[in-house]
């Protein structure tokens, strides 16, 4: 649902600023470096979400001992195995729609109704999910 929402928002907000897209034979290179953008900002917006969302009960309750608090504990994976579904569903489509479209304006003639039917926007969304327990620093030692 997620993603039928978004590319329906992205193709309207595409409209807007391309009326003329480019033909379809130098697209590949371009496709990658927007589908990379567009994990890159998913990562962000999850980040964020989960930021917003996760709740530290140690915190809650005013617990001393800080290193046992999950704020501490808990790895970027774990939250996004409790938070993932809910971080995903709490997504703003059209905050997300519109920074794809700043960050990315110098490439928007690129960005053709085949380039957006081409987006699997689980595939994105797994990606950037992996990206993000990538940065974990839990995950450095």
């Amino acid at each position: 649902m997620f993603g039928r929402v978004f590319l329906k928002l992205l193709r309207k907000e595409v409209a807007k600023h391309n009326p003329f897209p480019k033909s379809d034979f130098d697209f590949i290179d371009a496709e990658i470096v927007l589908t990379t953008s567009m994990v890159e900002l998913l990562c962000n917006h999850i980040q964020e979400n989960v930021s917003s969302l996760f709740i530290c009960y140690g915190c809650l309750e005013g617990y001393e001992n800080r290193q046992g608090h999950e704020c501490m504990t808990y790895s970027n994976e774990q939250r996004i195995s409790e938070y993932g579904d809910l971080v995903i569903l709490n997504m703003d489509c059209d905050k997300l729609v519109a920074d794809f479209i700043n960050r990315n304006i110098q490439m928007v003639n690129y960005m053709s109704e085949i380039f957006i039917n081409k987006l699997n926007m689980n595939v994105l969304i797994e990606n950037a999910n992996q990206m993000y327990v990538a940065t974990d620093s839990f995950s450095l030692f």
